[in-house]
């Protein structure tokens, strides 16, 4: 039976070539898009589950408690506290702390770079992650002090094809440290995708490494007996920091490690991360699916009358409502697997673009893998079998006599429904379309937002691996160029500080207030040289001595959300007291952007450090063409430290990169919502195509009773355009409700103008109507005789 019914349908879809290849075309570009949304997600939902064990691997969060109702939501720790709630704590069989190194510089001879993914962890490292190491043993690789373990591509960058494991590499133009292990290039589905891997006593030499359990600023992953309670280790984790830290108010979490990268959130306020954008990708694949299944049982539908009399007939010869609908949901499953077929063809010939567009890598090898062709499998007898259905249901309920005797089905419900359909999958188009807009307008305006400061013609020199203290020669050398305007530092870049404290005082403050402020060490000419407003005050200049930190003692410069919290008269010269640091007032900088838009401006407070702190160089340039300007620094560069590479980049391009998720999220959902309206056009040019053919008698009539071509072209628009109306009224107030969720995760976004919802509208107005409008003509120009001798 099954083999009758196969070979009957390949005869049907032959035999109906124009709606087959509609159908197949649009079901092959749709499944092709769900196919590479699937294989988005599923990369999207793999990250960190090539560890063993990876259920019971989790890193420990904090919850802190300050002024502010919410808790703040921070995932660094203590230096110390890993050891101890191993020891202390039953549950946790392993633990291992990673710090991020902030960039070394890497040498072997003539070859020195700057690196970047460098972290400092415990021996434990190898034993609780899955990541593979080609040359040295887990067990050994991390435990002497100037031990390195370096991935396949830092092994052949500095190494050639020479075996790595014994030889050594200068850190920092220091200490040589040698290559007990040689690690596979980490994968990119993880949140730890560090290349360089150094000892702890690494980060224990470190001028800033603190024992205090107060200071959080490493990462802590703990491996939990099987079966362990979550809230009871938490509650455990808190328990015993109360034990190592004089009044704790910190509520500590674990958090499975195959969770962070879609779950993970930071600051004020629980955000549900990156875990929308797989709902949103779901969603959008899901809604391209529906638009292209609409248009088979669009075309199937109202392709009845052909089939009416072979239904009949088939009745009349004894064949069930059961067989019938058998034979349709098996035409339907069977073009919907030859539609899979192209699309899975089409996934493999655009599969390096999409990995280009989407920032990720994924293998040819991937499509092959099992679960992703179940994954095929699934969505293509799950489109096969939805496309099928109610076409199997309507076309099985013909009345044998009626349908042989008129050779249609007269049912008025089949027409109303197809109307139904139109209204629904364009009312999907317009979803995507608005919010491809809404997205491309917000993005748009993180891009281009006034960020407080000039990012432009402004230049970035890393000053990783000791170069701090050549930067004061460095700047004075490179100030002698005219094209140059100011040059500051910092020990953080300035548009991307991370650290924070609650340690503040300042006469007056109550003390039940616990504000938590960001803080940087920058150097003079700090406003200037990045173009920040000052309200009141000065910059720090090296005019005032009491500007250079001398022991405890410093001056402050704070930004306005700091001072409108201190809220004084007479901010300038008021004495403050921050992270151990006493000092004077002595401007206070208007607001600016020192992190993503998403984030709210914190309260945030600078002071004058050393030279030796400084990691980052930033230089503002007067001339529109930067390159000579850049040439000679370099020059100048090479002449002085020789020894470090000379690397920069620009700040405007920095800034830009915050925003690849973003972006890449755009680029696709405009993508994909381009193949979603291209094949619901598809779909109504077909429908207006057998529309018009059913109506040539109509038109026929029309016109010998003086009706013009204008006149029958727009009554054919007309009716198209009232489905399209309908879905506009629908579609648009569901997607200023979801657009308003979505813009509700940015502290700073766009408002929800009338014209994206404008354009959207007119868009699919215009698309629809040109799509319509060849058929209109078409069947407009008919010879009134030819059309009333039809049927």
């Amino acid at each position: 039976m099954l083999r009758k019914n196969i070979i009957l349908a390949f005869r049907l879809i032959l035999k109906n070539r124009n709606v087959s290849i509609i159908n197949i075309i649009g079901l092959s570009f749709s499944l092709a898009c769900a196919l590479f949304i699937l294989l988005w997600v599923r990369h999207e939902m793999s990250y960190d589950r090539f560890h063993p064990d990876y259920r019971n691997v989790c890193r420990v969060e904090e919850d802190q408690y300050y002024s502010n109702p919410e808790a703040y939501h921070v995932n660094v720790t203590p230096n110390p506290s890993g050891p101890v709630w191993m020891d202390e704590i039953p549950e946790i069989i392993d633990q291992c702390r990673v710090a991020w190194a902030g960039g070394i510089l890497l040498t072997n001879g003539d070859i020195k770079f700057f690196e970047n993914d460098v972290v400092s962890v415990d021996s434990s490292y190898f034993n609780m992650f899955g990541f593979k190491l080609l040359e040295g043993s887990p067990e050994s690789v991390l435990n002497e002090p100037n031990s390195i373990v370096i991935s396949e591509e830092i092994a052949k960058k500095y190494f050639g094809d020479e075996r790595a494991a014994g030889k050594t590499l200068k850190v920092d133009n220091d200490k040589l440290f040698t290559v007990t292990g040689v690690m596979e290039n980490p994968p990119k589905n993880t949140v730890l995708p560090a290349n360089i891997l150094l000892s702890w006593d690494y980060h224990k030499g470190k001028q800033r490494y603190s024992d205090s359990w107060g200071n959080n600023s490493i990462f802590t992953y703990v491996r939990l007996f099987p079966g362990s309670a979550d809230s009871v280790v938490n509650r455990k984790l808190t328990e015993v920091t109360d034990l190592h830290k004089e009044n704790n108010t910190i509520d500590y979490m674990v958090d499975p490690i195959h969770r962070i990268h879609l779950h993970s959130y930071f600051g004020f306020g629980k955000s549900p991360g990156a875990i929308v954008y797989v709902y949103i990708f779901c969603a959008v694949a899901l809604f391209v699916l529906i638009i292209a299944c609409i248009n088979f049982m669009n075309m199937s539908t109202a392709n009845s009358s052909l089939r009416a009399k072979e239904i009949g007939l088939r009745k009349v010869s004894g064949a069930s409502r059961k067989l019938l609908m058998s034979q349709y949901i098996s035409e339907s499953v069977l073009m919907a697997f030859i539609s899979i077929i192209l699309a899975f063809l089409l996934v493999i010939v655009l599969l390096n673009p999409f990995n280009d567009l989407a920032g990720k890598d994924i293998a040819l090898k991937t499509l092959f893998s099992p679960g992703y062709l179940l994954g095929i499998l699934v969505v293509g007898v799950f489109t096969g079998i939805i496309s099928g259905l109610y076409p199997a249901f309507y076309l099985s309920s013909f009345n044998p006599a009626r349908a042989i005797k008129e050779n249609s089905d007269s049912r008025k419900g089949s027409g109303l429904l197809r109307k139904g359909l139109v209204v629904f999958q364009f009312s999907l188009s317009i979803l995507l379309i608005s919010g491809s807009i809404v997205i491309a307008r917000q993005l748009t305006y993180m891009r281009n937002a006034d960020l407080g400061f000039n990012k432009y013609h402004l230049v970035n020199i890393p000053l990783k691996g000791g170069l701090g203290q050549y930067y004061p020669s460095l700047k004075t050398e490179f100030m002698k160029d005219p094209r140059i305007e100011y040059i500051s530092a910092s020990i953080q870049e300035p548009y991307n500080i991370g650290s924070n404290s609650s340690s503040i005082h300042w006469p007056g403050k109550d003390e039940e207030m616990e504000v938590l402020v960001s803080f940087s060490g920058v150097d003079f000419d700090f406003c200037s040289t990045m173009g920040i407003n000052l309200l009141d005050g000065r910059d720090f200049s090296e005019e005032y001595q009491a500007d250079v930190l001398n022991d405890t003692l410093a001056n402050f410069l704070i930004n306005k959300t700091l001072a409108d919290i201190i809220n004084k008269d007479e901010i300038i010269g008021m004495d403050m007291t921050f992270s151990g640091l006493h000092g004077t007032v002595v401007g206070v900088m208007d607001d600016f952007h020192f992190k993503p838009l998403k984030d709210e401006v914190e309260p945030l407070a600078v002071v004058p450090l050393p030279p030796e702190y400084f990691s980052t160089m930033v230089v503002r340039l007067k001339t529109e063409d930067l390159s000579p300007a850049l040439k000679d620094m370099e020059a100048k560069w090479n002449s002085m430290v020789s020894q470090f590479p000379f690397e920069y980049s620009f700040v405007d391009e920095e800034i830009d990169n915050m925003y690849h998720a973003e972006e890449r999220m755009a680029k696709l959902i405009g993508l994909f919502s381009i193949v979603a309206v291209v094949i619901a056009c598809m779909g109504l040019f077909a429908l207006a195509s057998f529309t018009a053919t059913r109506r040539t008698r109509e038109i026929g009539i029309r016109k010998t009773f003086g009706a013009s071509d204008r006149t029958i072209v727009k009554l054919m628009i007309f009716d198209f355009m009232k489905l399209v109306a309908i879905s506009i009224l629908i579609g648009l107030p569901a997607v200023w409700l979801l657009s308003v969720r979505w813009l509700s995760d940015f502290s700073y976004r766009i408002s929800l103008k009338p014209d994206i919802f404008i354009i959207a509208a007119v868009l699919t107005i215009l698309v629809s109507g040109l799509t319509i409008l060849y058929h209109a003509i078409r069947y407009s120009r008919l010879n009134p005789v030819i059309a009333l001798r039809y049927e």
